[in-house]
């Protein structure tokens, strides 16, 4: 797990607002200390140095967002396997 960045605030929409030394991929999964997923990353705004990211949150995870202020969030590693039909190879 790689460290993505410290939650600034919780926007008026109900984003994670964080700032970050690197600039993930959009819809990379989000996850918290205890490796418990907690969404995905929405957007990502401001200085290309330390950008601001908005991390789009569960429905299930919205209850006491303002309690993680200052928590540390965290992406995977290791690439994302994308699910779905394989192409068949041409013979």
């Amino acid at each position: 797990m790689k460290k993505l960045g410290i939650i600034s605030h919780i926007s008026n929409k109900g984003k994670i607002i964080l700032r970050s030394d690197k600039t993930p991929g959009f819809g990379l999964p989000v996850f918290t200390e205890d490796k418990k997923r907690i969404g995905t990353v929405h957007d990502f705004f401001g200085p290309t140095k330390k950008p601001y990211i908005s991390v789009k949150v569960y429905a299930k995870n919205t209850k006491n967002l303002e309690k993680r202020v200052g928590e540390s969030l965290y992406i995977s590693s290791k690439p994302i396997k994308k699910w779905g039909r394989k192409k068949r190879k041409k013979r």
